[in-house]
């Protein structure tokens, strides 16, 4: 009987140690840490990619306030990682998790996004009518990707030269720009150039390129503003920079840390807005002061250069998206 006592009691003992381990283990694959690798279109030290710094060090915040432990992204860095047109592929691929870019740099192979370029309306606005819901489906299906969102800084283009004009003809011209721009351009008569931002302060100062296109006031991170004369007050389009994950990889990612990277997304959009609008402010009161001359053109000449711009891109996304680009033109005007 004692035996008996002593060998019940040990498997008493056996079965709740065992019980521990299983469950201290399934413990601890509950908490793994899910880890992700991020890239930028731009180098870390430029301002919109400071955006995006902000918006990791956001996660890295909120994770460690509401599930330590659990969520871990790692900037590896622009792209000198990954070149910046080939980061959407890489993303589709797998080879990254997180890319932070631009519209312009994929719109061969999601022409409707470029849509983004413009909106009338706030980042969070787009989320709350279901601009985004709409883009997600596009991104899952054409690029295996999630669609976060659009790190708006509130900031539109502008046209810089080191030629003065008087009106909206660009006649002569060799500006500097994205694929995004070509179209409208040479309506107004400019010859476009497609060249590397790292090799636009050469272009300008050997007189190989007569300007450029570039988001207002984020000029100085290249040291253009040394090689700049002129700034066209007259504005146009919106400065594009979206997140976006791979969609493997973000259906992986338990539900309650995918809400928590869509709300630190929001947040971050403020964020880059408020910061976006004080630093064109600022920036362009630098520049008076330096001496580069505001161009106002006449109000008509202004209203011609703005609406051949809209007018020009959304004739091109409608024809290459001929079902979602009308439906996004609806969205996203007001």
């Amino acid at each position: 009987m004692l035996k008996s006592a002593r060998f019940k009691r040990w498997i008493v003992l056996f079965t709740v140690a065992l019980l521990v381990l299983l469950f201290s283990g399934a413990g601890e694959a509950a908490t793994k840490t899910i880890k992700l690798r991020a890239v930028s279109a731009w180098p870390k030290t430029v301002f919109e990619v400071q955006n995006f710094m902000k918006f990791l060090d956001m996660v890295k915040e909120n994770v460690a306030k509401q599930y330590p432990g659990q969520l871990e992204i790692k900037y590896t860095g622009g792209p000198e990682v990954v070149p910046n047109r080939e980061q959407v592929e890489a993303l589709r691929n797998g080879i990254i998790d997180i890319v932070f870019t631009t519209d312009g740099y994929y719109t061969s192979a999601l022409p409707e996004v470029n849509a983004l370029s413009l909106t009338k309306i706030k980042p969070w606005e787009e989320r709350a009518t279901g601009v985004n819901d709409f883009l997600n489906k596009a991104h899952e299906e054409k690029l295996n990707a999630f669609y976060l969102g659009r790190m708006g800084s509130g900031i539109p283009f502008s046209l810089y030269l080191n030629k003065p004009i008087t009106s909206s003809d660009l006649s002569s011209l060799k500006i500097r720009c994205s694929p995004t721009h070509i179209n409208f351009l040479k309506k107004l008569g400019a010859q476009p150039l497609v060249i590397p931002p790292p090799d636009v302060y050469t272009a300008l100062e050997r007189g190989l390129a007569d300007g450029f296109i570039w988001p207002s006031g984020l000029i100085r991170d290249w040291g253009w503003h040394e090689v700049t004369k002129h700034i066209v007050t007259t504005d146009f389009y919106m400065a594009v920079n979206v997140v976006l994950m791979n969609k493997d990889k973000w259906e992986k990612i338990p539900g309650h840390l995918q809400d928590l990277l869509i709300k630190t997304q929001e947040q971050a959009e403020h964020y880059a807005v408020e910061r976006g609008q004080t630093h064109v402010e600022k920036e362009f009161a630098a520049f008076k002061a330096q001496g580069i001359n505001f161009i106002d053109l006449p109000a008509k000449e202004a209203k011609k250069l703005e609406a051949t711009a809209y007018n020009e891109l959304w004739k091109i996304i409608i024809k290459k998206a001929p079902e979602n680009g009308p439906k996004l033109k609806n969205m996203v005007s007001k």
